[in-house]
């Protein structure tokens, strides 16, 4: 299972929704957990969502 967390983006310039897996601490782009839980922004880690549309296409059926 997956979550999405806002956290610094990988820039280091404004915040970004990362996607996370679950029990874990980084981000699928590897930035830290930022648990400040500021949720201000309508802004995605592309990092992030290209590695989870890796690991979605990686887990389809053949």
């Amino acid at each position: 299972m997956y979550e999405m967390h806002v956290g610094i983006s990988v820039s280091g310039v404004g915040k970004v929704w990362h996607v996370v897996a679950q029990g874990q601490r980084a981000t699928l782009c590897g930035q830290p957990l930022d648990l400040d839980g500021d949720a201000q922004t309508d802004h995605h880690c592309l990092a992030c969502m290209t590695a989870f549309q890796h690991l979605m296409q990686a887990a389809e059926p053949a």
